[in-house]
């Protein structure tokens, strides 16, 4: 499978240096990335059931550590009797005390992914009008054909790693939620809604601590990875690309031996229908 990569003119560097921005969740221009809604800590059922079933293991803990003055006048039975009648408040309690951290943990988790996770952007399709235009500077930047199955595309140390290799992007007219018991299914945070299903995204996510450098600090940081350029199949120049850029990016095709099998094409307007040529 081919993925294309859109890019501004100035971005000429990703051919040059070999290296590719992974950018922040907070700095793409969708605010609800990697932000899927969390309703809970567990499905209410599940977390009370469970806290049923593991109540008598921790009476029988807690009561083990009481001096023995006290076990003598109150045995575990008759405790166990007490937590169960209390049960029903407990619960009410806990999922009181939930409801009430269900919005600061969210914060901490969508935090937590701006400040550690790097996100590549790739599109199955070298022709989309309104990708040209919002990621490509209007027609005159350039896209990067690449081979997806290079090994730099599938990096993954476990069966169970969610980085390291590319997912394609799940399009919902709903936001999905998910609850901390089940955050293993990391589907909800590669799901976006169906207004960006145009892009026919597919994406990589790595750690930004692996960055081979960082340009810039703070909110302007921009976290660059070394990437294969053997993997990169061909170039396409914008249809209003000016005559300088093309100059300068054919130059560097021409004159770097890792992209001899590269070929460098153009978009072309149609003559009759609102679609592009890749010439």
């Amino acid at each position: 499978m081919r993925l294309y990569k859109y890019l501004h003119p100035d971005r000429a560097d990703v051919l040059r240096n070999g290296t590719i921005r992974f950018s922040s969740p907070k700095v793409l221009n969708d605010p609800f990335e990697l932000k899927p809604y969390l309703s809970g800590v567990a499905p209410e059922g599940e977390v009370c059931l469970d806290f049923e079933q593991k109540l008598p293991d921790i009476i029988a803990e807690e009561y083990a550590k009481l001096p023995p003055h006290f076990r003598s006048k109150l045995s575990i039975q008759k405790l166990q009797e007490l937590a169960r009648s209390e049960l029903p408040q407990l619960k009410i309690q806990f999922q009181d005390f939930a409801k009430m951290a269900r919005p600061r943990i969210q914060k901490i988790i969508s935090e937590g992914f701006e400040e550690i996770v790097g996100i590549l952007c790739l599109s199955e399709s070298p022709t989309n009008l309104l990708m040209w235009s919002h990621y490509a500077d209007s027609h005159q930047g350039f896209v990067i054909e690449f081979d997806s199955t290079s090994a730099f595309f599938n990096q993954k140390k476990s069966h169970q790693d969610e980085f390291r290799h590319l997912r394609k992007v799940i399009y919902c007219e709903q936001r999905p939620s998910y609850t901390l018991s089940d955050v293993n299914n990391f589907s909800p945070f590669l799901t976006k809604s169906i207004d960006w299903s145009y892009e026919a995204e597919w994406r990589m996510l790595l750690p930004l601590s692996s960055a081979a450098m960082t340009v810039g600090n703070g909110t302007t940081t921009v976290h660059l990875f070394e990437y294969p350029r053997s993997a990169i199949k061909s170039i396409i120049l914008g249809c209003r690309m000016n005559e300088s850029k093309e100059k300068e990016i054919r130059q560097i095709i021409a004159n770097a031996d890792i992209f001899k099998n590269v070929a460098c094409l153009k978009a072309e307007v149609d003559e009759v229908h609102y679609r592009l040529h890749i010439m």
